[in-house]
């Protein structure tokens, strides 16, 4: 499957001020207003109102140089939160798969599927981090190759468990007492090197069936767990770069590939990168992208370049989120080919209907 020309598909990375570590200086912000939930209302409506077809969430279990200010929300609940509140973006929080279970986490993404209505997604991500391990101490930190089985794993449990419920088991028979059809339930029976999961789920099945499963591919291990995920998310670099891995991908079967890129933007290119210098003599970025510094036009033909090469879009991670927030709305949104995309996620990426194992083996 190939990129389209037509709408991209645009992610917005929120973190609390921004995706620069020192974007509460640059507005004056007081970091306590991060742990509020009318500073993520906000921030969620501003997405949606710039276009954007879903917003992403962080998590770690450590504090980063972005929120150490503010603390950080555990991203599922922090979604499920916001739902209610923007009706129309897919929500997709960062499920870190090392150290955490598949089978806590299936049970929370399908309840954010229920609340937002069947516009839930997951982003899986490990850690390698020491400290990480330490914080939990259930196991060393482990290598990457490791880190990426357990995560194929993970991402296989997840799917088994949102279909261990066929979507009519459910029946509420008040003649036999019986709120569930029990032949409609089933044991996952997963045994695998890292987890053995017998289930069923404890929720029923998502309204999507299977919320969109992404990664952000780092590295030859991540890009290789890409191919068992709906979306892969990789990193900005020279079109030679992203050419060679936009191909490999979609070679995999990825269904949808986006550019992450973190933007700054202002009605220059010299005056978006003297904010940038301004932001760094506070606290230098250590981005792991490149950096898009210039006008709302000229991200909305980068953009479009992307798409010529083969994406269907980008995440963006605004750099300043009270600057750079608006100008997506006012100088890129205007530039987008026809209306936002609605309905579920997946609906919205335009994946196929997610299929239920259980019962496509019934039929079989």
């Amino acid at each position: 499957m190939t990129a389209t020309t037509s709408r991209p598909i645009l992610g917005i990375a929120l973190e609390p001020f921004g995706w620069h570590p020192a974007a509460f200086a640059e507005v004056g912000a007081d970091p306590l207003e991060a742990t509020s939930a009318e500073h993520w209302v906000g921030l969620a409506r501003s997405a949606e109102v710039t276009a954007a077809d879903l917003v992403t969430f962080e998590d770690s279990f450590t504090l980063t140089a972005r929120d150490r200010l503010s603390g950080r929300f555990d991203a599922t609940l922090l979604a499920a939160r916001l739902a209610p509140s923007v009706p129309r973006i897919g929500l997709v929080p960062t499920i870190t798969t090392t150290h955490t279970e598949p089978f806590h986490a299936s049970k929370a993404v399908a309840t954010l599927d229920y609340v937002s209505g069947g516009r839930a997604g997951v982003l899986a991500a490990t850690t390698g981090a020491a400290d990480d391990a330490a914080l939990v101490g259930r196991k060393g930190p482990q290598t990457p190759a490791s880190r990426a089985e357990e995560a194929r794993e993970y991402i296989e449990v997840l799917r088994d468990l949102w279909d261990s419920w066929e979507d009519d088991a459910i029946i509420k028979d008040r003649a036999t007492g019986r709120f569930i059809d029990r032949d409609r339930l089933h044991y996952i029976d997963f045994r695998g090197e890292y987890f053995s999961v017998k289930g069923p789920s404890i929720t029923p099945r998502p309204p999507q069936g299977s919320p969109p499963v992404i990664v952000r591919v780092t590295g030859a291990q991540t890009e290789a767990l890409a191919a068992r995920a709906d979306v892969a998310i990789v990193p900005a670099a020279v079109d030679e770069s992203l050419v060679e891995t936009v191909s490999r991908l979609r070679a995999a079967g990825v269904a949808r590939v986006l550019v992450d890129v973190t933007v700054h933007l202002a009605d220059s290119e010299r005056t978006a990168r003297r904010r940038i210098e301004k932001l760094d003599r506070r606290e230098p970025a250590d981005d792991d992208t490149l950096v898009f510094a210039g006008t709302g036009e000229s991200l909305a033909r980068a953009v479009a370049g992307w798409q010529a090469l083969g994406f269907d879009g980008a995440r963006l991670r605004p750099g300043v989120n009270a600057v750079d927030l608006p100008r997506l709305r006012s100088a890129v949104t205007p530039l987008l080919h026809g209306s936002p995309r609605t309905g579920s996620l997946r609906e919205i990426l335009g994946l196929a209907p997610a299929v239920n194992r259980f019962v496509a083996v019934k039929g079989a």
